[in-house]
């Protein structure tokens, strides 16, 4: 399972929002000749030009969260790399490294930790069906994320780090024969898909810390992260390169599906059309995977740090089946990795019920899709949730100011 590179596009779009939290402030004017690996947007996370070049606008532009973000248009040309030296390693400087290198976790997180006596280090390494990036980033770089995870484990002071990968993943077996991990490091086989925001599943299943509802992990000593902020995080630390590039994977409707080393800020259309192009018409592109994954309005919106796959489909591959009542099998709820009820919150937030949908902890969502995935009467159970979620939001809003009594 090689990773390809792609060719250096002709021009990026690079959002200056690619993490959670406030859009970041641009630190270059158009006409600006910018290196790869400069910072070009400072705020809550750093943003990185993954190309050199000019730029040539800073403007509102479609984001793959299907809204338009303040972005740095820069026209690609051969440069010279920014000329970085090796990261130092010490313990009181990691989270500033990581912080100014823009490494960002697949939920929009940055990789970094706030509490200072973490125990336990989780590397998510599992992969949905159609997705398999970041098995081909340990196929590929084993002893590179190996080296990263080292580089976390000096800095945090944890004591032990786990490595989570699928039992029948070939990965699996290259990680543990290739590599060799220190003590404090164990390799552990899961047959379970933990996708981005199970956080809280993940540290009580591996690291026997449960996690209390409005708690994270870190309160509990548990530094959850992944497999592409390791090899991100060896990048920086070996090669002085903040995060500029992701790996993902492109499958479905194509004529070459794999796995791409891309330049973010490259439009999804030149993505795809490295792995051969679409195999056939087009109708929907969805970014992210089946399960959990946000379809796109435009095939313009670029790479961004949280993007980990690409699919196509064509009219064949997509189920029109319309949805039909609950019938309270419950399966939505012996899936759910965060123990809540989504056929209940599904009916409150259908109804604008939104006082029921915050009693049951509707903001806990995480959006994974698993829900929605096995309801055999093709609810949108994801997308009515995330409504109750905006309605329960603005209902606190209005309370806090005094528009509505509590």
């Amino acid at each position: 399972m090689k990773i390809a590179t792609m060719k250096t596009p002709e021009q990026v779009t690079i959002p200056l929002q690619q993490h959670a939290g406030e859009v970041c402030n641009p630190v270059v004017c158009v006409g600006d000749i910018v290196s790869v690996g400069q910072l070009i947007g400072d705020g809550t996370s750093m943003i990185h030009s993954s190309v050199s070049g000019e730029v040539t606008a800073i403007s509102e532009l479609p984001h793959p969260a299907g809204k338009n973000v303040l972005s740095v248009v820069i026209k690609t040309h051969d440069g010279e790399k920014k000329d970085f030296k090796p990261a130092d390693l010490s313990a009181s400087k990691m989270s500033r490294i990581v912080r100014d290198a823009g490494i960002v976790e697949p939920n929009g997180l940055p990789t970094v930790y706030k509490k200072a006596d973490i125990d336990t280090i989780i590397i998510n390494g599992t992969n949905t069906g159609d997705l398999s990036s970041n098995a081909a980033l340990m196929l590929n770089h084993p002893s590179e994320i190996v080296d990263g995870l080292r580089a976390l484990i000096k800095s945090s002071g944890a004591k032990k780090a786990i490595i989570v990968i699928e039992l029948d993943s070939e990965a699996l077996h290259v990680m543990r024969t290739e590599t060799i991990p220190d003590s404090d490091i164990k390799i552990v086989a899961t047959p379970t898909y933990y996708p981005a925001g199970t956080e809280n599943t993940l540290a009580k299943k591996f690291a026997r810390k449960k996690v209390p509802r409005g708690s994270t992990p870190e309160d509990r000593g548990v530094l959850i992260s992944s497999i592409a902020s390791m090899k991100a995080l060896y990048d920086v630390v070996h090669d002085g390169m903040p995060m500029i590039k992701k790996t993902i994977t492109v499958t479905g409707a194509v004529r070459s599906p794999g796995n791409v080393l891309a330049n973010i800020g490259t439009p999804i259309k030149h993505v795809i059309d490295a792995c051969g192009g679409c195999s056939g018409t087009p109708v929907k592109i969805v970014m992210n995977g089946a399960i959990s994954g946000v379809a796109q309005y435009s095939d313009e919106v670029p790479v961004i740090k949280t993007t980990t796959g690409i699919l196509v489909q064509t009219e064949s591959d997509i189920n029109r089946e319309p949805p039909a009542p609950c019938i309270n099998c419950a399966w939505c709820v012996d899936e759910c990795p965060i123990g809540l009820m989504p056929h209940l919150l599904y009916g409150y937030a259908d109804s604008a019920q939104f006082d029921k949908c915050a009693e049951l902890y509707i903001g806990d969502c995480v959006e994974c899709g698993m829900c929605a995935y096995v309801c055999p009467s093709k609810l949108p159970l994801v997308q009515i949730i995330r409504y109750g979620k905006h309605g329960v939001a603005e209902m606190e809003m209005e309370i806090e100011t005094g528009e509505v009594e509590a």
